[in-house]
C-alpha cells in the first residue's frame, strides 16, 4: 500500500499557503512602491478615525485593534490596554471602525 503520499500532504499545503502569502506580500510592496510619488490615501483616511476604536487588516492576514491616536509618516499609532502598537499603512488593507454592541461594549466578531 503506498501511503507515503499521507505524509507529504499536509506539507504541501502549508508550503501553498506559505508562498501565496508571500506572493501578496510582494505585489502590495510593489504596488506602494509604485505610488509612493504623492499617494496619500490611507493616510488622509487613517486621520479620519483618531480618536477612535478600530480595527485593522493588513496584507499578512494580520489583524489590530484599538484606538487610533496619531497618524504620523505613514504610520498609525494605535493604543490598547495601556500598550501602544505602531502599523504601517504600506501593509494595511483595510481599516474599520470596531462594532459595537447597543450597550456600548464592544461585539463579538469573527475576523476572517
Amino acid at each position: 500500500m503506498n501511503a507515503w503520499w499521507v505524509c507529504y500532504f499536509p506539507l504541501l499545503i502549508l508550503l501553498l499557503i506559505v508562498i501565496r502569502q508571500q506572493n501578496d506580500t510582494k505585489e502590495c510592496i510593489q504596488a506602494n512602491a509604485e505610488r509612493r510619488k504623492g499617494d496619500t490615501q490611507m493616510y488622509t483616511i487613517a486621520q479620519r478615525y483618531i480618536g477612535k476604536d478600530v480595527l485593522l487588516t493588513t496584507v499578512a492576514s494580520g489583524n489590530y485593534d484599538g484606538v487610533v491616536k496619531e497618524v504620523v509618516d505613514n504610520a498609525v499609532v494605535l493604543e490598547k490596554n495601556g500598550e501602544q502598537i505602531v502599523v504601517n499603512l504600506d501593509y494595511v488593507i483595510r481599516m474599520r471602525e470596531y462594532p459595537h454592541n447597543k450597550r456600548g461594549n464592544r461585539k463579538s466578531m469573527f475576523v476572517g
